[in-house]
């Protein structure tokens, strides 16, 4: 067997450009490349004042990547009466249900002293620096450390989720009088942990009817078949997306519902006077009614407290859909695969959206498009959903 892989420590930090001495022989630009951030972040309470480098300008809360380096710098304006500067740099994850009770993980907890008074006088500038690792302990396995994440759990069922790092500064001081206490000054400094990750290939922006048959490893198809009052023929209807099934939470994720049977079941499915286009017929009618066909994105936030599971759904995006008309191939085929309704559309999370699925501890965050089917009421078959699961990322696939 191969020896576990570990990474030791992070890559070094690199840049493009020449340093000095240095000169370009040949470049290659590439595109999409990140940019490296070089604004500050700042901190100030009373006499203490944090500065984090490598931040973006204007931003709310630092923010790092995986195995992010947190550097800065503090100032101390009455550095002669310090005694010590301790800077400590925590993460937790806790997380609640209605009938399991509750539960914490320590996530991160790493701690220095960068000055005592043993040293000598306390300058007024004391850089610091912190790796943060790339997993944790839960038990007895290790797992990737989780994203910043919060989940209130307002309006359903008790699923609370907290995951939260913060940095703490520590200034104390020296006692000007034998009987009193050390005075003590805390900083408090919450960031943004969010490790990035992209899909392994891109979304071909082929459309559906034109590429399955050029290209059907592209598309991944699911299979539902609808519920009915009573018995009825209609075929299982297919929905199609990108057989990748990672997408960046800027995607724009293409979808195509297709349902298959007799005119007379595909009447009874679809309301009166819907926009609709059947293979035996390629003119479509005016809507009248609302679209049969829906597609959203649901997230699911689960906690498993002490063999005690629950979990919160939530929808995260709302897509468009709308009925095509069908191929020549289609109607070709007509009558013997009987009628074809054809529907395309896409969807994309909300801008809200900041953090893809995950799993830590007892906390699983999923993500699915979920296709609804609404015939109408007089109509034998009865609303019918298919979940298919897919991984949201915070970036896009690039061509590397």
């Amino acid at each position: 067997t191969l020896p576990p892989y570990v990474i030791a420590s992070p890559p070094p930090c690199y840049s493009s450009d020449p340093a000095s001495g240095e000169q370009r022989i040949e470049h290659s630009p590439r595109s999409h490349v990140s940019r490296v951030a070089s604004g500050t972040f700042i901190k100030k309470n009373g006499s203490v004042t944090v500065v984090f480098t490598d931040q973006e300008e204007g931003i709310a809360t630092p923010s790092y990547g995986r195995q992010g380096k947190i550097n800065g710098t503090i100032l101390l304006d009455k550095h002669e009466s310090v005694a010590q500067v301790k800077v400590k740099l925590l993460g937790n994850l806790d997380y609640l249900n209605s009938d399991g009770g509750a539960k914490s993980v320590p996530l991160v907890d790493q701690s220095v002293v960068l000055w005592s008074s043993a040293r000598g006088p306390c300058p007024g500038q004391i850089p610091f620096a912190f790796t943060l690792p790339a997993t944790f302990t839960d038990g007895d396995t290790n797992q990737p450390l989780p994203p910043s994440f919060v989940h209130s759990g307002l309006g359903g069922p008790g699923v609370v989720v907290t995951c939260v790092y913060t940095i703490l500064i520590h200034v104390s001081y020296t006692r000007r009088n034998v009987g009193l206490f050390s005075k003590s000054k805390f900083i408090r400094i919450p960031f943004n942990y969010n490790p990035r990750t992209r899909p392994n290939r891109p979304i071909l922006p082929i459309p559906l009817l034109c590429g399955l048959k050029a290209s059907p490893e592209e598309w991944m198809q699911s299979m539902t078949t609808m519920k009915t009052k009573i018995k009825w023929t209609l075929s299982p209807f297919r929905t199609f997306i990108p057989s990748v099934q990672v997408f960046a939470l800027s995607d724009c994720i293409p979808v195509h519902v297709q349902l298959t049977g007799s005119l007379t079941s595909l009447r009874q499915f679809l309301p009166e006077g819907s926009s609709t286009t059947t293979s035996s017929s390629s003119t479509p009618s005016v809507s009248r009614s609302a679209a049969p066909v829906t597609v959203s994105i649901l997230r699911q936030i689960s906690v498993d407290v002490r063999g005690h599971r629950s979990w919160r759904n939530s929808t995260i995006g709302e897509g468009k859909i709308w009925p095509v008309p069908p191929t020549a191939s289609q109607l070709e085929n007509y009558p013997s695969e009987g009628e074809v309704l054809d529907w395309e559309g896409e969807i994309q999370p909300k801008s809200d959206v900041t953090v893809g699925g995950f799993a830590a501890a007892g906390v699983v965050v999923k993500d699915f498009i979920v296709v609804s089917l609404t015939p109408p009421q007089n109509s034998p078959f009865l609303p019918t959903q298919t979940h298919i699961p897919i991984r949201l990322v915070t970036d896009p696939w690039i061509d590397t």
